[in-house]
């Protein structure tokens, strides 16, 4: 049994969104994707919400998604991870043939909550990593490790933020947009040496909504599915002290997994395009390398921008490459459209961790 993509809803991406609650905009972003998917409430089974309870600001925050979904006595449970996570999560469900189609759900509402360096410092072991800095000193030492240790130069890691800040121009739903040169983000306010405020994405706020489905339930309903060819996750160590900051080892547990399962054997070679975590810049080329999807020839790299230009939404960040990805395949990106029959989306769940998903999607199902 094969697993597809029905379609895809997003309300936003904006730095503010004051005229919606999370709520309204949970819901808008699944009407929409109701729509697009061609399919009504009735013939949903259930959904997996991706989210966790201090952005939201109170404990048990998604006992109000299934009122947003209209998932009434339908079975909803949460992955306090991120959206790609979720969505591996629910492939899963649908693979044992009891459920046909379901509904993955993640927000952020970003720009309600007033010290989110606080916040992110949660994730870190409290007693032995959680210091008295920015949260963001360990992508400051991965930064300085993955210099020391890849051949990357810092000029080509401040190229990313380049590239992506200016591929966002062009992408109606990216907020971040904008021209630097490189001795812009090299000089910019340092945040944990090397790494200054422009190496990393702003917040943003947003919802997504995906629709999966069975193969049968994609031709039957959705307008212009994408199948789902192979997903994989993993991580690496989560003892920091014991961790090498130069690698990402969860992303290459996830590709192995999703390589394997849609049948891919050389990565440069069959993916078109992908869309990879960036909300550190220096992660987007890490993230690359352990992928196998670093060389001279290698796939278009996040041609709307990515977290860099379209923001941090926390658990909903990858939420947002995947729908980037659903629209290329179909060809309705604008003007951020390149040629791609086969993407990648790669998903990282941020700092502390080495968390990462892996997905491949292919515009019609293939056989091995």
């Amino acid at each position: 049994m094969g697993v597809a993509l029905l379609g895809m809803g997003i309300c936003g991406f904006t730095p503010t969104s004051t005229g919606l609650s999370y709520r309204e905009m949970i819901a808008k972003a699944a009407k929409m994707a109701y729509r697009d998917a061609g399919v009504t409430i009735d013939l949903i089974d259930g959904a997996v919400s991706a989210e966790e309870d201090f952005p939201s600001g109170y404990s048990i925050a998604d006992e109000y998604v299934p009122d947003q979904l209209g998932m009434v006595r339908k079975p909803v449970y949460t992955i306090p991870g991120d959206f790609m996570h979720a969505v591996a999560s629910a492939a899963m469900q649908i693979e044992t043939g009891r459920f046909d189609i379901l509904v993955v759900e993640s927000y952020s509402k970003a720009s309600n909550v007033l010290t989110k360096d606080e916040m992110v410092r949660f994730a870190y072991d409290p007693v032995f990593n959680r210091f008295g800095l920015s949260p963001h000193w360990l992508a400051g030492l991965e930064l300085n490790s993955f210099l020391n240790e890849s051949g990357f130069s810092l000029e080509e890691v401040a190229e990313v933020v380049v590239k992506n800040r200016a591929a966002a121009i062009a992408d109606t739903k990216s907020p971040y947009g904008d021209t630097f040169s490189i001795g812009d983000i090299i000089d910019a306010r340092p945040v944990a040496l090397p790494l200054t405020e422009l190496m990393f994405a702003p917040y943003a706020d947003g919802a997504v909504i995906a629709v999966l489905g069975t193969d049968e339930a994609a031709r039957k309903y959705s307008r212009n599915p994408a199948y789902l060819a192979g997903i994989g996750w993993g991580s690496g160590n989560s003892i920091l002290e014991r961790r090498d900051h130069s690698f990402s080892v969860g992303t290459t547990i996830a590709a192995e997994g999703a390589y394997q399962e849609a049948g891919i054997t050389a990565p440069l070679e069959e993916i078109d395009a992908c869309f990879v975590s960036d909300v550190y810049a220096h992660r987007q080329l890490m993230h690359l390398e352990a992928l196998n999807l670093h060389g001279n020839y290698s796939p278009v790299v996040n041609p709307n921008g990515g977290a860099l230009g379209g923001g941090d939404l926390f658990e909903a960040t990858g939420g947002a490459r995947l729908y980037e990805a659903l629209s290329q395949l179909r060809g309705e990106a604008g003007a951020c459209q390149v040629e791609a029959e086969r993407v990648l989306v790669h998903a990282w769940r941020g700092v502390p961790t080495d968390s990462c998903v892996v997905a491949i999607l292919d515009n019609e199902r293939r056989t091995l």
